[in-house]
C-alpha cells in the first residue's frame, strides 16, 4: 500500500514538472497568435520550417527537397534533413482535421511537444544515472531544471518551429541509451538491465531518427559511443554494446535519405542529408565490434589484434581516401567550414559564434548568464560534486560527466550547442543540489525529504531574471510583426501588378519570413552560401554598387520587388572607408555621397543639396511601422519598392541650371517629400526618370497631387505623373521652368 501510494505520489510529481514546462513554453501565445496571424518566433528559420511543413502537409507523407522559390530562379535544395518537418506535418495531419488554421497552429505546437519530450527524456536520464530510489528528489530536480533553464524554454516554445530543441532530445535519447549500457544502478534498481536486443533495438531507432532528423546528429552519435567503446573494451560483448545497432541505424537512416538523394542527386555531402551521414554512423558501429573484438581475445592475443585492427583500419581509411576522396573533403569540411566555422558566412552568423568571442569583460559573461541562467555558472561546481559523490562508484556518472563536458565543449565552441546542454546541465545541476541537501541533513533531517530538492531549484529559477523574464513577463498582448515579416504580409495580402516580376530581392537574413509569409521566390536567404556560394556573394555586395548594376542583376534574377532601408543598409553596408549611415541621429553625408544605393534608406529619394541621385527605377509600396529611433526625422526601418520604367518627364530650364523636382507624400500619415533632380544641358533642355506617381495611393504611402519642378528661389511648375506613366515608361513634357526672380 505505501508502495503504490509513494508510486502515485511520483506520477503526480512527474505530472507537474511537464505541467509546469508546459505552461512556460506556451505562456507566449500572445506574440505567436494573438494578432490574427500566426508569427513564427526568434528568426527565419522558424518562418522555413513553418514554410517546409506546410508544404509537406500539401504532397504528404513526400517531404520537398527542392524550393524553386529560394534561389532564384534557378531553385535549390533544402539543405535540412527531412524528420523534423515530417514530424510536424504528421502532426499537423493528425490535429488539423483539413483546417489551415488548426494545421498552423499544430505546426507551432510540434516544439512544445519535442520541448515536453525533452524534459521527460531528461528525468529518464536522471533515473538512469540516479544512485537509487533515494534520490528521486533529484530525479524531479533536474525536470524542473530542464523546465526553466532560458535556452530550453526560448528554442521549445509555441511558434519556434526549429529543430534545436529536436537535437536536445535526441541527443538526451543517445545519451541515455548509451549510459545504460555501463554498470550502475538507477532509481529501477530492482528491475533486470535490459537485454541485449532491446539496447541493439533501441539504439538503431534513436540513431537513426536522430540522422533522418539533423544532418550534424553524426557528432552526437560520436558523443554517445564514447562509452559505448568503453564498455565494449571492458567485457568484449559483441551482442549488446551498440554496435550493431549502429550499424542498423546508419542502414536505416541510409533507407529513410534515398528520397532526398533522388531529388538532389549527391551522394555525399555535409551540406545536405546523404549517404555521409548515415555512413559515419555506421562507421562508429563498426568501431564499436571492433574493440569489442580485440577486448575478447586473451591477454597475450589482445594486444596484436589492436594492432592488426589499427593497421586495418589505417589501410581502409588510406584506400577509402583514395577512392573516395570527395567524401574525405566532405568531413573536413563539415568539421572546419561548419563546426569551426571557418566558411566566411558562418561565422558571421550569431548562433554559430563561440560562447565568449569578440566580446570583452562582463559581456560575455552577461551572454551566457541569459542563455543559461544562474545554473550555467554552476555547472562546474555541480560537475564536480557529481564526480565527488557518484562517480566513483558509478560508471553512469562519469559517463554523465563525459556526455556533458562533450557538449559543454560544443558549447563554448559554438553557441548554438548551449540548446542541447540544457538537459545534461539539468541533471547535473539537480544531482549537485541533492548531494548538496544530503550533506545538510546530517544537521537538518527534514532536508532530506525528496521534495526540497525541486521545490529549491523552482524558487532559485524563479528568483533568476534570465527564468523570471520568461515566467512573469511573457507578452500579454499582440507584438508588432518585424519590418520584413509586415513587408511580406503586405505583399502577400496586396499582390503587386500581375506584369511584374515574381522575385523579391531582400537580405539573406530575412529571405525566410518573406517567402514563408508572402508566398513569393527569393534570391537568398537564412541558408546563406550553402545554396550557391557565387550567387550569395554576388547579393550580399550588390548593395555597394550602383543604380545600372542593381537593375542589371534585378532583369537578370527576374525580381520584380526590393526590401530596402536601415534594416538592410543601416548597419551591415559601409562604405569603403568604414563610414555608416546615421551620425548624430542624420543621415550621414559622406555615406549618402559614396554609397550609390543609399537613397534606399529614404524611399529612393534624392538629396540635391548633396548631389546624390534619386533611384529611378524603384517606386515604394510601403513603409514599415517600426521606425529607427534616435533620428532628428522619421525613418521607417524598411521600405518595399516595386521595379518600374519610370515616367520620362522633358522639359527646358536655364542652360545648366539644376532642376528639383519634389513631390510630397506620406507614409502612415507622416508628412515626407520624395526629391529627384538634375542639372539642365547647355542647350536647356533637361530629363528626368521620375518612379513616383502623383495621387498615387498604395497601402500605407501615400503621395500630393502634382510634382513640381523649380531651379532654387524660382517660381515651381507644377505637373502630374499618372502611375500608368511611370509603369509604362511613357513621356511627360513639363512647361518651361523659371530662372529664380532676381533679389532686389
Amino acid at each position: 500500500m505505501r508502495r503504490s501510494r509513494r508510486s502515485l505520489l511520483a506520477s503526480l510529481a512527474v505530472l507537474a514538472v511537464l505541467a509546469l514546462a508546459g505552461w512556460v513554453r506556451i505562456s507566449n501565445y500572445p506574440a505567436v497568435l494573438g494578432s490574427g496571424e500566426l508569427l513564427p518566433q526568434l528568426d527565419g528559420d522558424s518562418y522555413y520550417h513553418l514554410h517546409r511543413a506546410l508544404e509537406t502537409l500539401r504532397h504528404f507523407p513526400r517531404v520537398p527537397h527542392l524550393d524553386p522559390g529560394m534561389n532564384w530562379p534557378r531553385g535549390a535544395a533544402c539543405p535540412w534533413a527531412d524528420g523534423f518537418d515530417l514530424g510536424a506535418a504528421a502532426f499537423a495531419a493528425a490535429l488539423g482535421g483539413g483546417s489551415p488554421a488548426r494545421e498552423r497552429l499544430a505546426i507551432a505546437l510540434w516544439p512544445v511537444l519535442l520541448g515536453l519530450l525533452a524534459v521527460a527524456a531528461t528525468l529518464r536520464l536522471a533515473r538512469t544515472v540516479a544512485p537509487g530510489a533515494r534520490w528521486r528528489g533529484a530525479v524531479l530536480a533536474a525536470g524542473v531544471a530542464a523546465a526553466l533553464v532560458p535556452e530550453g524554454v526560448l528554442h521549445a516554445r509555441l511558434g519556434r518551429v526549429d529543430h534545436h530543441v529536436f537535437e536536445a532530445l535526441v541527443m538526451t535519447l543517445l545519451a541515455t541509451w548509451s549510459l545504460r549500457r555501463l554498470p550502475g544502478a538507477g532509481a529501477g534498481a530492482a528491475r533486470p538491465p535490459p537485454s541485449p536486443l532491446r539496447i541493439e533495438l533501441e539504439g538503431a531507432l534513436v540513431s537513426a531518427v536522430a540522422v533522418y532528423g539533423f544532418t550534424g546528429s553524426p557528432l552526437y552519435v560520436a558523443i554517445a559511443a564514447g562509452p559505448l567503446a568503453w564498455a565494449a573494451l571492458r567485457d568484449g560483448r559483441s551482442l549488446g554494446s551498440g554496435g550493431p545497432a549502429l550499424l542498423a541505424g546508419g542502414a536505416l537512416s541510409a533507407a529513410l535519405t534515398v528520397p532526398a538523394l533522388l531529388d538532389h542527386g549527391q551522394l555525399l555531402s555535409f551540406k545536405l542529408p546523404t549517404l555521409l551521414q548515415p555512413a559515419l554512423v555506421a562507421l562508429a558501429g563498426a568501431a564499436i565490434l571492433a574493440l569489442a573484438w580485440c577486448a575478447r581475445a586473451g591477454a597475450g592475443r589482445r594486444r596484436a589484434r589492436c594492432w592488426g585492427v589499427a593497421a586495418g583500419a589505417g589501410a581502409l581509411a588510406a584506400v577509402a581516401g583514395a577512392l573516395a576522396w570527395p567524401a574525405v573533403r566532405e568531413v573536413q569540411g563539415a568539421l572546419t567550414g561548419w563546426l569551426l566555422h571557418r566558411d566566411p558566412w558562418l561565422d558571421a552568423v550569431g548562433e554559430f559564434q563561440p560562447m565568449f568571442r569578440g566580446l570583452d569583460g562582463a559581456a560575455g559573461w552577461l551572454r551566457a548568464y541569459w542563455f543559461l541562467g544562474w545554473s550555467g555558472f554552476f555547472l562546474p561546481a555541480a560537475a564536480a560534486l557529481v564526480a565527488w559523490r557518484l562517480a566513483r562508484g558509478s560508471r553512469r556518472a562519469l559517463g554523465l560527466l563525459f556526455v556533458t563536458g562533450c557538449v559543454t565543449a560544443l558549447s563554448l565552441l559554438q553557441n548554438r550547442f548551449d540548446r542541447v546542454l540544457v538537459p545534461f546541465l539539468a541533471v547535473c545541476v539537480g544531482l549537485a543540489v541533492a548531494t548538496l541537501l544530503r550533506l545538510a541533513a546530517a544537521r537538518l533531517p527534514w532536508a532530506r525529504a525528496p521534495v526540497w530538492a525541486p521545490l529549491a531549484l523552482l524558487a532559485l529559477y524563479a528568483a533568476d531574471p534570465p527564468s523570471r523574464a520568461l515566467l512573469l513577463r511573457a507578452p500579454r498582448a499582440p507584438l508588432a510583426a518585424e519590418p520584413f515579416v509586415e513587408a511580406a504580409l503586405d505583399l502577400r495580402d496586396r499582390p503587386p501588378p500581375a506584369a511584374l516580376a515574381p522575385g523579391v530581392f531582400t537580405s539573406w537574413d530575412s529571405g525566410h519570413q518573406v517567402q514563408a509569409m508572402s508566398g513569393r521566390p527569393v534570391i537568398v536567404n537564412g541558408f546563406g552560401s550553402y545554396l550557391d556560394a557565387a550567387e550569395f556573394s554576388r547579393a550580399e555586395e550588390l548593395l555597394r554598387k550602383g543604380e545600372p548594376e542593381l537593375e542589371a542583376y534585378l532583369a537578370e534574377h527576374q525580381v520584380g520587388l526590393v526590401l530596402a532601408g536601415a534594416a538592410t543598409l543601416g548597419a551591415d553596408v559601409t562604405t569603403a572607408g568604414g563610414v555608416r549611415s546615421f551620425a548624430a541621429g542624420r543621415l550621414d553625408e559622406r555615406y549618402m555621397v559614396e554609397l550609390p544605393l543609399s537613397p534606399l534608406l529614404v524611399a529612393g529619394s534624392g538629396i540635391p543639396g548633396w548631389s546624390v541621385h534619386h533611384l529611378a527605377h524603384l517606386l515604394p509600396r510601403f513603409a514599415s511601422t517600426g521606425a529607427v529611433a534616435g533620428m532628428t526625422f522619421r525613418l521607417p526601418f524598411l521600405w518595399s519598392y516595386e521595379r518600374v520604367r519610370g515616367a520620362v518627364v522633358r522639359g527646358t530650364a536655364p542652360p545648366r541650371a539644376r532642376v528639383v523636382a519634389e513631390l510630397p507624400f506620406t507614409e502612415h500619415r507622416r508628412p515626407h517629400v520624395y526629391k529627384a533632380w538634375t542639372d539642365a544641358a547647355s542647350d536647356g533642355t533637361f530629363e528626368l526618370v521620375l518612379p513616383f506617381p502623383s495621387r498615387y495611393v498604395s497601402g500605407n504611402v501615400r503621395s500630393g497631387d502634382a510634382w513640381t519642378a523649380s531651379l532654387e528661389g524660382g517660381r515651381p511648375v507644377r505637373f502630374e505623373v499618372p502611375e500608368a506613366a511611370v509603369r509604362g515608361g511613357a513621356t511627360v513634357v513639363v512647361g518651361p521652368v523659371p530662372p529664380p526672380v532676381p533679389s532686389r
